[in-house]
């Protein structure tokens, strides 16, 4: 039942991530942006703005490199799960560079007047896309690490409020089309997942090998 609901999500985000690319190729004004942006006309100009900057560092490249790095030297040190290690290592560096690439792909430009300085292309959002993939591997290691059910449910609900934040500062801040940020969710919980699948089937893998004789 699990595996079935792993795969159900992944073809789902697959699915969104597809379909909103193909829209945004075609050049097509999509109604969902104008919509969701509504809601955040006039947040600039509250106490709000300074909240959404802080959640807006969250995503960016500095804080996920550093946070990666100390992901890894505690899975490395403390945990001894060097298996860990590399997918942490590999995932996080390989949808940088995904997400990289398909921007230069795409070649979507960003919203006018946007409220903070964010060179390159818009779509999809690097900093919902790689903070989806960081904040989910921190939220699987620990959870991993968790024997209270409730705390689990607790832990994972908070790093999911967590990302939702990063995406919507995005948009409050002008930097990125509300597309581009369901694309880039879309897109990283399908990569999370696929990587996390992968080391679950390596360490399946490696006790079924330490365990033959």
């Amino acid at each position: 039942m699990i595996k079935f609901t792993r795969v159900a999500l992944l073809l789902i985000c697959l699915g969104v991530f597809i379909m909103i690319m193909n829209e945004v190729q075609r050049g097509m004004a999509l109604s969902f942006d104008d919509n969701i942006s509504k809601i955040f006309i006039g947040v600039e100009n509250t106490y709000w703005l300074p909240f959404f900057k802080t959640f807006t560092y969250l995503g960016s490249s500095i804080f996920i490199g550093c946070g990666s790095l100390v992901l890894v030297l505690y899975l490395w040190f403390r945990k001894k799960d060097y298996l860990a290690v590399a997918v942490v290592s590999i995932g996080v560096a390989g949808g940088d560079l995904l997400k990289r690439a398909l921007k230069n792909f795409i070649h979507r430009n960003r919203p006018e007047y946007s409220l903070v300085e964010a060179p390159g292309f818009s779509f999809p959002s690097g900093h919902s896309m790689v903070g989806m993939i960081f904040f989910c591997m921190v939220a699987y290691f620990t959870i991993k690490g968790l024997k209270s059910r409730s705390l689990k449910w607790a832990v994972g609900s908070g790093f999911i409020f967590l990302v939702l934040l990063i995406g919507v500062s995005r948009i409050v801040l002008r930097v990125h089309f509300p597309s581009d940020v369901l694309a880039g969710f879309a897109l990283g919980l399908a990569y999370g997942i696929c990587c996390l699948s992968v080391y679950q089937w390596l360490k399946r893998k490696e006790g079924g090998e330490n365990a033959s004789p």
